[in-house]
Order: structure tokens, then C-alpha cells, then sequence
């Protein structure tokens, strides 16, 4: 499945605790998206994306400075039409990429092929819901988990080795966590693996990176009591095969954080980042993490970065350590499952066997013919007491999610929702107009 090149970086880093095998890179800001507990927006759709050539430096530099994992990630990658170019820069520097999307009609069968053959083996596509008006919502852009649904399909017949690692991304939240161990379902029929994220929630007055502003996927005091059976539930099923990616140890950190009390995965509270992970802006720029930026940040592609970072000039550099050890912690995929696959050894087994036995070596080499959609409608009659969801959903999110239903009052809700963002300076022009035809076509 890795590289040497990854494989020594892993080794490394268990070892030494200082080697930067996973490395998120933003390669675009912009999405057809307007996830609500998503904050782009905020952060990188404004910001210019490197071209192909200052990429190119980038995985070079990355190579140089023992990375092994590169997530390309965004706004959504594939909207940018070099992707498999820049697939290609990666796994030429011996980096294993693992690519992020959500589903869109951007991710073609062409471009997905194209990706494959340049080397990627990892993919990851954002499932919040099997309910399609659920899913719509909180996408903000009717159709969008038709689409998903169909981008998962195709990647189910392009990648269909051994060796690749198909997975969704499900973000936890009160829209959808009794849905769990039916979007689990859904993933051990069709060979894919599923990875929690519990949602992250900050206020417009103190924004934070990707964090969403909607209250409404937050969990309250009543909730915490679900929360705790929930978790029992995932590891029970993890512990029967069930295809969950996180760790025990992770979900039991993901519980904690959603009840307010913080993070559990942190060594001494304080995170491993930049010396087992950091990020990359869509210009080059260096940080910590999503949540993050800094002032005078070095350039990825820069001549002189693999220098300054094994020096420890960036490092240990001031506003880069002030971030770490003052920051409350977040609870986002990647980064907790690095430090507890370094620092945990059981976390690191239970990972390992799960990369090994990937849940896409499950599936024939001949192309896929079952119907998803079909098959989640079958998983949803099995699942009774989930589904209709207006059994146990919230009073208020099942009044919304009734008003986004009627095609009429859709419209103005997408409408106030724009006229918010742009009170609050959270624009991006493309992504609205994307959103705005969309919902045309409806």
C-alpha cells in the first residue's frame, strides 16, 4: 500500500515523535458547496492556488522533509482541472496521496481514471446523511447527495484494487448520529470504510478555520446521555468487524469533545503539530493546521524551507508554538489518529490492520452493478427506528429540515443564507453562483 519513502517516515516518527509523515494540503479554496458546518469561506476561498510548477517545488520540498502522506484536499479538488497532474507530482517524489472530496459533479469518471492512474490509491467523500433532503441541507444544494452518491459508485468501479482505501467522511452531529451504524451498513455492502469527525462549532465573534457558526448541529447537555450509548454502540461494532477507521481511543475523544470537555488524543494537551503533520494554504503558505494562520509564514515551495524547517526555524518559531500550546484543541480526522497511531500502540495495530485489510481488497475486479442508491433504500427498511428520521430528530431541526423539503421556501432559505454570509464577509463569488444554478435546475 505505501512507499518506502511513507514507510520510513512512519517508522520514523514512532521513533523520534519528529517526522512529518502526514501533511494536509489545501490545492484550492474555492467549492460548489456551502456545507453549514463547514467554514470555508472564512479561511482559503479567497486565496489565490499555486500553479502547477510552484506544486511540483512543493512535493519536492515535502519529500525532503521525510513527509509520506499527502492529503489533497480544499474546497473541493476536483474543481481544479490539473488534478491528476497534481496527483502525479506527489506520487513522483514516492508520497502516497490520499485525495478528499465531496462527491461532486466535478469528480468525473475521466478525472477520477486520470487520478488513479497517476497514482492515487486513497479516497475519501463526504457522507453526512442517507436521507436526501437531510444530506441536501446540509450540503445547502439540492441534488448534492444524489451526486455524492453516483461519485461513489464511479470510484467503486476506477478504483477497484487490492490496495486502495475507499472511505467516507461522515461529520457527527445532531442531524445525523443516530444514522451511524446505517451509514456503516451502507459502507460494509459496497467495500468502503467509514471516518468519523464530530462536527466543530465556533461563534462569528471568535471564528476558527473550517468551524461552522450553525448552532443547530450542536449537542446540548440532554444529548450527552445518546452521545455516551452511541459510543458504546461504535465500539461494540468496530470490535465485530463493523468498517470503522477511527480508533477506540478516537471515539472515545470524539464523545468528550462533543460534551465540551475537550480532546483526550493531545499528549500533555498540546498537539504534535508541525512536527508529525502541518498544513499547506492554497498558496504555499505553511501552518499548523486548518484552524490556523500565520503572520509571516514560509513559502512550501520556497528554496530555502527544507532548511529552516530541519533547523527547527520554523518549528520552533514563536507564533508556530504559541498556536500549539495555547490552542483548546479540535477534533478533525487526521491529526488525532496520527499522534494515536505514533503514540498509542494500540491504536497504531488497529490502524495498521485496517490499511492491510483495506475494505476495497473486499471487492471483485469486475466492475460494480448494484444500484447505491436502491441498496441505501434497502439499508433504511432495515434500520427502523432510524428511519423516517422524523422518529427522533429535534423539534427544530426537523422544522427545517421540512421547510428545505418544499421547493418554494428551499429558495428563500438559499437566499437568506447567502445574504448572511455576505453580512458577515464570508463571501465567494463562484461557489455562489454554482449554488444559485443549482437550485434552478430543481
Amino acid at each position: 500500500m505505501f512507499s518506502v519513502q511513507t514507510y520510513t517516515s512512519i517508522l520514523k516518527a514512532l521513533i523520534t515523535k519528529k517526522s512529518p509523515y502526514y501533511v494536509q494540503f489545501y490545492i484550492i479554496g474555492k467549492c460548489n458547496l456551502m456545507c453549514r458546518q463547514c467554514n470555508i469561506v472564512e479561511t482559503n476561498s479567497r486565496i489565490e492556488a499555486m500553479p502547477i510548477e510552484q506544486i511540483r517545488e512543493t512535493a519536492k520540498n515535502l519529500r525532503k522533509v521525510g513527509a509520506g502522506i499527502v492529503l489533497l484536499t480544499g474546497g473541493e479538488p476536483f474543481m481544479r482541472h490539473d488534478l491528476p497532474e497534481i496527483v502525479e507530482a506527489f506520487t513522483r517524489e514516492k508520497l502516497n496521496v490520499r485525495l478528499q472530496t465531496a462527491g461532486t459533479k466535478f469528480a468525473t469518471e475521466e478525472k477520477l481514471r486520470a487520478c488513479y492512474e497517476a497514482g492515487a490509491r486513497d479516497i475519501n467523500v463526504s457522507v453526512d446523511s442517507l436521507d436526501h433532503n437531510t444530506f441536501d441541507y446540509i450540503n445547502a444544494v439540492p441534488g448534492s447527495s444524489q451526486n455524492a452518491i453516483n461519485t461513489i459508485e464511479l470510484i467503486s468501479n476506477v478504483f477497484r484494487k487490492k490496495s486502495a482505501i475507499l472511505s467516507f467522511g461522515t461529520v457527527l452531529s445532531r442531524f445525523n448520529y443516530r444514522e451511524i451504524p446505517a451509514i456503516l451498513e451502507f459502507a460494509k455492502r459496497i467495500g468502503w470504510q467509514v471516518s468519523l469527525v464530530p462536527v466543530h462549532i465556533a461563534s462569528s465573534e471568535k471564528p476558527k478555520g473550517f468551524r461552522s457558526y450553525d448552532g443547530l448541529f450542536k449537542f446540548g447537555d440532554q444529548h450527552f446521555g445518546n452521545l455516551e450509548e452511541l459510543k458504546s454502540q461504535l465500539i461494540q461494532l468496530k470490535r465485530q468487524k463493523a468498517p470503522l477507521f477511527d480508533s477506540e481511543w478516537f471515539l472515545e475523544s470524539s464523545i468528550s469533545f462533543l460534551k465540551g470537555n475537550g480532546p483526550t488524543w493531545r499528549k500533555d494537551g498540546v498537539c504534535d503539530s508541525p512536527n508529525l503533520y502541518f498544513a499547506v494554504r492554497p498558496n504555499g503558505d505553511f501552518t499548523t493546521c486548518c484552524d490556523y494562520t500565520l503572520k509571516n509564514p514560509p513559502k512550501l515551495y520556497s528554496p530555502d524551507f527544507v532548511e529552516k524547517y530541519k533547523k527547527g526555524e520554523i518549528t520552533l518559531r514563536q507564533d508556530v508554538q504559541d498556536i500549539v500550546r495555547n490552542c483548546s484543541g479540535c477534533h478533525y480526522g487526521s491529526y488525532p489518529e496520527v499522534t494515536l497511531s505514533v503514540r498509542d500502540p494500540k491504536a497504531f495495530v488497529e490502524r495498521s490492520f485496517m490499511v492491510l485489510s483495506s475494505g476495497a481488497g473486499k471487492l471483485s475486479s469486475a466492475p460494480v452493478q448494484s444500484d447505491f442508491l436502491g441498496e441505501i433504500e434497502k439499508i433504511k427498511k432495515d434500520f427502523p427506528q432510524v428511519y423516517p428520521k422524523e422518529q427522533w430528530i429535534d423539534t427544530d431541526i426537523k422544522d427545517v429540515l421540512s421547510t428545505w423539503r418544499d421547493v418554494e421556501s428551499r429558495r428563500e432559505i438559499i437566499k437568506r443564507d447567502l445574504e448572511k454570509r455576505k453580512q458577515q464577509g464570508r463571501v465567494r463569488g463562484e461557489g455562489e453562483d454554482v449554488l444559485i444554478s443549482s437550485e434552478k435546475k430543481v
